[in-house]
């Protein structure tokens, strides 16, 4: 029984002994590289998708204190408006609302820029609200001097 044994034993018969990966190794190790490819893949995906995001908000934010800063400063009338298209940024719409508050001679101020949404993104929108001073007390007062 020993010398049969020690036929089939591969540092006896004089065969040099070849170390190999299994099949089962491989499939092993190609499922985790598929794992772990398909995990990078998501966070480059989320990434870049923040980072649109991101940069929308950043731009709406922008926009909107812009058009705050017009109508405070006279540029645009202090008054409720649709939405129209901004000239400097054509892809966005903005509008205001002006509501008079509970405080004497103040207005509530709320300016709203919106970017429609896209093929596969979703739309964003940004608004600010400001109290100001009615301006029409200035003119009323310039007038009456």
């Amino acid at each position: 029984m020993n010398q049969f044994r020690s036929s089939f034993d591969p540092h006896r018969s004089g065969r040099p002994v070849r170390s190999a990966f299994t099949i089962l190794e491989v499939i092993v190790a190609v499922g985790i590289l598929l794992g772990a490819m398909t995990a990078i893949i998501q966070l480059i995906s989320t990434g870049t998708s923040l980072s649109v995001q991101g940069q929308f908000r950043a731009e709406a934010v922008i926009l909107a204190e812009t058009k705050m800063n017009e109508a405070i400063a006279g540029v645009v009338p202090l008054q409720s408006s649709s939405p129209e298209s901004i000239d400097e940024a054509p892809e966005w719409t903005w509008e205001m609302t002006t509501e008079t508050s509970s405080l004497s001679d103040v207005l509530t101020v709320t300016v709203t820029v919106t970017r429609e949404s896209e093929a596969e993104m979703e739309g964003h929108s940004y608004s600010i609200t400001r109290m100001v001073r009615d301006p029409q007390i200035f003119l009323d007062a310039a007038l009456g001097e």
